[in-house]
């Protein structure tokens, strides 16, 4: 009798850290677009949490494509993609649908920081001197703020889909290869420009009040849609389901993030419930839900672009992947993360002053 052997070489995953930084990164930029243009079309009586939105998509519009190009491996060949036509890439198509998001993003939200930049700009220090500076005059964008939030929101759509079809399109992965993936990436990316407002609104001095009441009833709603729809893809996701649930049983690191997302999902919704009974929560609580919704939001993108690479797309069992500490892992990740956070203070500190409060506000 022969006995033959196959044998499985360990191969490297090519979607590395990057692709998580640019996918969590560019939710929070068009999540907190929408959110801003969804607050400027319903009239709100105050603009915080427009600006808030503002910034938030400024500072996350400008990193995301940063990440992008680190994952592309080799960055200095991404003019191919505009010296080549391929119309049959969608990643061709981001190559053009991206940077127009990210003119639109940055217009809006300029327009959306010019009252706060006016405001920032009455006193006689430096700051207070390039905000009148970035104001660019004392001319009103109102009338242009509308007709550019539309546009703007449309290619946020167009950069959620294109996210979301870039992943699907992968045949040979059936985890990804799914029409339950775009969606369940919208409806975490607005869930994580919520935690991200969240945060901002609890830095900014006297900002919160009728914005965080606002966040958190939305949040509770998109919290809900998520759950309904992990729980709807488990049960009808077909061969992307069936994948999940050989890599929970065969991989005990994917086994260990899976159950943690659960656990936090689960946390997530004991604290909004608590804050719905009792209409109040403390700020301790405000806290550990908001960083609660961006850790699952993060967690999730990992567990599908990282831990989903791990198995094989011909052939048997799974990798085997440990972080590396350097660019393409750990640093990578403070990295982005740290260069967010710098963009985050430097556009918070022109806009750190004191706001005219409506009579809707609630002092907390």
């Amino acid at each position: 009798m022969t006995i033959n052997e196959l044998l499985a070489p360990d191969q490297p995953i090519t979607w590395l850290s990057w692709a998580v930084q640019y996918f969590f990164l560019i939710g929070l930029a068009y999540g907190a677009l929408w959110l801003g243009a969804f607050d400027l079309w319903r009239k709100a009586p105050d603009r915080r949490l427009q600006t808030l939105a503002a910034v938030l998509m400024m500072g996350a519009g400008v990193v995301a494509p940063i990440a992008l190009t680190a994952d592309l491996h080799q960055p200095a060949r991404a003019w191919h993609f505009y010296a080549q036509t391929r119309f049959g890439s969608i990643m061709w198509y981001g190559a053009y649908l991206l940077p127009l998001f990210s003119l639109l993003s940055m217009l809006l939200g300029w327009l959306l920081l010019r009252p706060a930049f006016a405001r920032r700009g009455q006193g006689d220090d430096a700051i207070a001197r390039l905000a009148r500076l970035l104001c660019l005059g004392t001319w009103s964008g109102d009338c242009w703020l509308k007709p550019l939030s539309l546009l703007a929101v449309l290619s946020g759509l167009s950069i959620a889909l294109y996210t979301g079809f870039e992943t699907m399109a992968v045949e040979a992965r059936p985890l990804w290869h799914t029409p339950w993936l775009p969606w369940l990436l919208i409806i975490s990316a607005l869930l994580g420009a919520q935690g991200a407002l969240m945060l901002l609104n609890r830095l900014l001095a006297g900002w919160r009040g009728q914005t965080e009441a606002t966040l958190l009833r939305q949040s509770r709603w998109n919290l809900a849609l998520l759950a309904l729809s992990l729980l709807g893809w488990a049960l009808f996701g077909g061969a992307s389901a069936a994948e999940a649930s050989a890599l929970y049983r065969l991989d005990p690191s994917w086994r260990l993030a899976a159950r943690w997302l659960l656990l936090t999902l689960c946390l997530l919704g004991a604290l909004m419930l608590m804050g719905k009974i009792t209409s109040r929560l403390q700020p301790w609580r405000l806290w550990g839900l908001a960083l609660l919704m961006l850790h699952l939001v993060w967690g999730l993108r990992w567990l599908v672009l990282i831990q989903g690479q791990l198995a094989p797309k011909y052939g048997a069992g799974v990798y085997l992947y440990q972080i590396a500490w350097g660019p393409e892992g750990v640093l990578g990740i403070l990295g982005t993360l740290g260069l967010l956070l710098a963009l985050l203070v430097a556009l918070s500190e022109l806009v750190l002053t004191p706001y005219p409060h409506s009579n809707t506000d609630e002092a907390r």
